[in-house]
C-alpha cells in the first residue's frame, strides 16, 4: 500500500474502530429490526443509544489528552461525503440543535472510519494534508479510549476479548 499517513496509525484505528463496534453488538447495544423471515436481521451496532447512555457520564475534560482531541474533532470535523448533482462532493457534517457532545463525537469517529474504509481519503488532490488525517485519526482514537474507559462492564469485557 502506497500511503503517506502512518501504516501503524491506520491499522491501529481500524482494529480498534472494529473491535469497538464488535463490543457494542456483544453487549446489547445493537439495533432492534423487525424479523423478516426467512432472513435474519443484520447485527448493526447501536452507536446511538451507546451514545446517549454515555451521555451523563462522558466527560471531555477528565483528562488533557482527551479534551485536545473532542475540541479537535468539535472545531475541526472531518468533512462527509455527499451526492451534489449527481457527483460526488465534501461537506463539513452539520449538527442539529439538541446533538450532544459525545452523540457528535461518536458521529464524527463514524464519519473518519467511513472516509477511510469507503475510500473517500485517496483523493489526493483533496486530502493530500496527511497531518490533518493523522490529527482526526489520533483524536478518534482518543475519543473512543475515553468511551471505553466509562462504557458498561460487559462492553469492557467483550472488547477485552475480541480477537482478530
Amino acid at each position: 500500500m502506497n500511503t503517506s499517513v502512518d501504516q501503524q496509525l491506520l491499522l491501529e484505528f481500524f482494529l480498534v474502530f472494529s473491535r469497538f463496534e464488535y463490543a457494542l453488538k456483544a453487549s446489547g447495544f445493537h439495533k432492534r429490526h423487525p424479523p423478516n423471515p426467512p432472513h435474519y436481521p443484520r447485527a448493526e451496532p447501536d452507536w446511538d443509544c451507546f451514545a446517549a447512555r454515555l451521555r451523563d457520564k462522558f466527560d471531555p475534560n477528565s483528562t488533557i489528552k482527551l479534551k485536545q482531541a473532542c475540541e479537535y474533532l468539535l472545531d475541526s470535523p472531518p468533512n462527509q461525503q455527499v451526492i451534489l448533482q449527481d457527483a460526488v462532493a465534501w461537506e463539513t457534517p452539520v449538527r442539529p440543535n439538541g446533538e450532544g457532545d459525545i452523540q457528535f463525537l461518536l458521529r464524527m469517529v463514524r464519519c473518519v472510519r467511513n472516509n477511510l474504509f469507503h475510500g473517500g481519503k485517496f483523493n489526493i488532490d483533496v486530502h493530500e494534508d496527511t497531518a490533518r488525517t493523522e490529527a482526526l485519526l489520533r483524536s478518534s482514537l482518543t475519543v473512543l479510549a475515553g468511551c471505553l474507559e466509562i462504557a458498561p462492564p460487559q462492553q469492557q469485557a467483550a472488547y477485552k476479548d475480541a480477537r482478530l
